[in-house]
C-alpha cells in the first residue's frame, strides 16, 4: 500500500469543495458529541439504552476530550499551526476538574498555571518515562483534519501537539496515528477509501511502536466482530494509546460513513468508553462532516463552550490586517532558494503570521492573489523580504526574491541574505532545521 491509495474519482485533496478550517470544525462537533455520547454509559441506569441501542436520556455534558480539543481547534485556528507553549497554556486556562481528567494531568496542569515548566513536568511524569496515557489522541483529530492536504504535516503537528503532556513515544505514536486516520478521513471526502486504505495510509507515517503494531493488527482483523477485535486490541480499559488508539481507528474505519453505527459499535465494547468514541467521532465527522452527525444527538450534546467560537472559522491574513504596512522602498534582487513548498507549508502559508509578543520579530502575508510573500520585522512597516511564488505541477515555489536596500536595514551580500531567507522561510513556516540556521552563521561570521 502507498501512501497515496487509489483514486478513482480523480478529484485532487485541493478540489475547491475542501475546506480545511470546516473540516477540522465539523471533527470537533463529531469528536465532542462521541466523547458526550460515550460518557452517559458510565452511569449504570443507561447501561441497558447501549444494550438496546436506544439513546440514553440528554442531556450529555462532554468530559476533558472535548475541553482540550476546543484548544487544539482554536490554536489551529489563531495561528494556522501548534504552538507548544500557547496550547498547553490554553489547556491549563480552560481546566475544569470536573470534567475528568486523570490524576497526573490536573496535577500538571494546576502547576503550569502556577508557573511550571510545562517540557520539565510532562517529562518527569511517572519516573520520568513521562505518560503512554491516551490523553493526546483523544484530543488530536481537529488538527489531522486541519493538515488533510499534508498527513506527514499532519503527524509532525499531532507529535508537538502531544508533547506538552504526553512525552511518552507510545502516547506520541497514538497521537500521530489519530491525527493520521482523521487527515484521510477528511481527504476521503474527495477522495475514495476503503477501510484498508485508511489503515494502511495511517501506518505509513505512525513511528514504530506498539500502538502501530496494534493498528497493522487491527487492519487484518478488519473482517472480525467488534466483540472479538476489542478482545485482541482492548478497548480504552488500561486508559493507554496502546489499549485505546487501535481499537477505535479499526471502529472508525469499518464505519467511516455511518456516524450512529460507528459510535454505537465503539460503545457496545466498554472500556474507556467517553475517550474512544470521541476518537472515533471525531474521525468520522471529518469524513460525513457536521450534517452526517445525527441531529437527535447534536441537540442532546452539551454545546460547545461559548470561548471556542465554533462559529467563526477564521481566515488567512492579508493586507487588511496590517494597515500600517507600506511597499518596499528599496528593493533589490538576491538569489531564490531552490525549495518546493509542500501542502502544509504552504498552507501555514496562506494562514499567514501576526507577532502576538515582543518576542515575536516577524509578520507575513500573502498578496497579489497568492504570488508575492511578503516578510515583515514586527518594529517595521514595510516588508524586508519579498517572495516571488510561482505554481508548478510540483507544488508552489519561490521563483524570485528581494530585500529591502534602503536605511536603515543593514544589507547582506547576495548569498548571505539568500541563506537567511531560506531559513527565515523553514523556521516560520517549515521545521526549523538547524542545519539551515548553521550554514547561514558560517556565511555571515565568514568561516
Amino acid at each position: 500500500m502507498t501512501a497515496n491509495p487509489a483514486n478513482p474519482s480523480g478529484t485532487p485533496i485541493h478540489d475547491h469543495r475542501f475546506d480545511h478550517r470546516a473540516a477540522a470544525r465539523d471533527c470537533l462537533r463529531g469528536l465532542a458529541t462521541g466523547d458526550a455520547f460515550g460518557a452517559q454509559f458510565f452511569v449504570p441506569a443507561n447501561l441497558p439504552a447501549l444494550r438496546d441501542r436506544h439513546l440514553p436520556p440528554s442531556p450529555w455534558p462532554w468530559t476533558d476530550d472535548t475541553e482540550m480539543a476546543c484548544s487544539v481547534f482554536a490554536a489551529l485556528r489563531d495561528r494556522g499551526t501548534v504552538n507548544s507553549y500557547e496550547l498547553v497554556h490554553s489547556f491549563a486556562k480552560r481546566h475544569d476538574f470536573d470534567r475528568g481528567y486523570g490524576a497526573a494531568t490536573n496535577r500538571l496542569l494546576r502547576l503550569v498555571r502556577e508557573g511550571g515548566n510545562y517540557r520539565k513536568l510532562a517529562a518527569d511524569l511517572f519516573d520520568g518515562q513521562g505518560s503512554w496515557g491516551n490523553g493526546a489522541a483523544m484530543r488530536v483529530a481537529p488538527l489531522g483534519a486541519w493538515y488533510a492536504a499534508d498527513p506527514a504535516e499532519a503527524a509532525w503537528q499531532a507529535a508537538r501537539s502531544a508533547e506538552v503532556t504526553h512525552t511518552h513515544p507510545e502516547a506520541v505514536a497514538g497521537a500521530i496515528a489519530v491525527a493520521l486516520a482523521a487527515a484521510w478521513a477528511a481527504r476521503a471526502r474527495v477522495q475514495w477509501l476503503t477501510d484498508a486504505d485508511l489503515l494502511a495510509a495511517v501506518l505509513e507515517l505512525t513511528p514504530p511502536s506498539r500502538v502501530r503494531d496494534g493498528i497493522a493488527e487491527a487492519r487484518q482483523l478488519l473482517g472480525q466482530d467488534a466483540a472479538y477485535v476489542a478482545q485482541v486490541l482492548g478497548n480504552g480499559r488500561y486508559v493507554s494509546a496502546i489499549d485505546t488508539v487501535p481499537f477505535a481507528l479499526w471502529c472508525a474505519a469499518r464505519h467511516l460513513r455511518d456516524y450512529s453505527q460507528a459510535l454505537w459499535t465503539t460503545a457496545g465494547q466498554g472500556g474507556d468508553v467517553d475517550t474512544t468514541c470521541a476518537i472515533v467521532g471525531g474521525i468520522v465527522a471529518a469524513n460525513v462532516g457536521t450534517e452526517g452527525i445525527p441531529p437527535q444527538w447534536r441537540e442532546a450534546t452539551e454545546q460547545l463552550p461559548e470561548w471556542v467560537a465554533e462559529e467563526q472559522l477564521g481566515a488567512d491574513l492579508g493586507p487588511a490586517d496590517f494597515p500600517r504596512h507600506t511597499p518596499m522602498k528599496q528593493p533589490e534582487p538576491i538569489p531564490v532558494p531552490q525549495v518546493v513548498l509542500p501542502p502544509g507549508q504552504w498552507q501555514r502559508i496562506r494562514h499567514g503570521v501576526a507577532s502576538r509578543a515582543m518576542e515575536e520579530r516577524w509578520q507575513s502575508y500573502l498578496v497579489e492573489a497568492g504570488d508575492h510573500l511578503l516578510i515583515f520585522r514586527n518594529s517595521l512597516n514595510h516588508p524586508l523580504y519579498d517572495v516571488g511564488i510561482t505554481h508548478t505541477p510540483q507544488g508552489p515555489r519561490p521563483t524570485a526574491a528581494w530585500v529591502e536596500g534602503a536605511p536603515p536595514y543593514r544589507r547582506r551580500s547576495d548569498v548571505k541574505e539568500a541563506a537567511f531567507l531560506e531559513w527565515l522561510l523553514d523556521a516560520l513556516f517549515g521545521r526549523d532545521r538547524r542545519e539551515l540556521w548553521d550554514r547561514y552563521m558560517q556565511l555571515a561570521s565568514g568561516s
